[in-house]
């Protein structure tokens, strides 16, 4: 396909994409919806949050009547994770970030299915926490792999880092009896600054050939080197919170 006709193509898209996402989420939102049951964040309000439930919730009805299995979507999930490695190191980023998203789609169908269906335990709960590291870790190697030749290796494996560690604050705190979910950056915030920052960077490519630094992508780089700050700073705000519940020396 010409240049030009790339570059149209991307442009079209990118505004198709655009007008449907801010249509859909306008008519939910002037149908008032209740948010009560809904948590947010700083970066995903419950009115995104809800927004994104209510568009699952056709396929949670299917998989509930279909008596699918909370753990099987796990191991869908955990089958999609080298997939997007795979698709990432290829340097497919627009796909890449597609498949992200439905990961972590998944993600939130399989708890809300494990609960409708009355299947949660403390073992599919392990397992789910498990999948969720590795299909973490294998976006940002991926990543890593593609990048290998420049800096932006070192970005994506400190995003790596970073996003480890803010699932591991958590997991010792609550360990150890603490609850820890402050942070800007959770699990679905990271999944959708990345997913969408994967399409439209691939948009951005296509319709402008913008590197960052010689790197290709420049709009993922950015993204990355984002993540790689904020995931990092999560995992600090997470352990000062931590400490600051956690008796020590001199505490009662």
């Amino acid at each position: 396909m010409p240049p030009a006709l790339q570059a149209a193509f991307a442009l079209v898209l990118l505004v198709a994409i655009f007008a449907i996402a801010l249509t859909s989420i306008a008519l939910y939102l002037r149908r008032s919806p209740d948010l009560s049951g809904v948590r947010g964040s700083a970066i995903l309000g419950p009115g995104i949050r809800g927004w994104h439930y209510e568009n699952l919730r056709p396929f949670e009805e299917l998989l509930v009547r279909w008596r699918v299995r909370a753990a099987t979507l796990s191991y869908v999930q955990l089958a999609l994770a080298p997939l997007v490695a795979w698709v990432y190191a290829e340097g497919m980023m627009f796909a890449g970030g597609w498949l992200l998203l439905l990961a972590g789609s998944i993600d939130i169908v399989d708890g809300r299915v494990a609960r409708r269906t009355h299947g949660g335990s403390k073992r599919g709960a392990f397992l789910d926490s498990v999948i969720d590291r590795y299909a973490d870790a294998l976006a940002y190697l991926g990543l890593a792999v593609f990048y290998a030749d420049g800096w932006g290796l070192w970005v994506a494996l400190a995003a790596l880092v970073g996003s480890f560690m803010v699932s591991y604050t958590r997991a010792r705190a609550e360990g150890l009896g603490t609850d820890c979910r402050v942070g800007l950056l959770q699990r679905p915030e990271r999944y959708v600054i990345l997913g969408f920052g994967s399409i439209f960077g691939s948009i951005a490519e296509h319709l402008a050939g913008w590197h960052l630094g010689g790197q290709r992508f420049g709009l993922v780089v950015l993204v990355l080197l984002f993540l790689a700050v904020m995931t990092n700073l999560t995992a600090v705000q997470r352990a000062r919170h931590v400490l600051s519940a956690l008796p020590g020396p001199g505490d009662a």
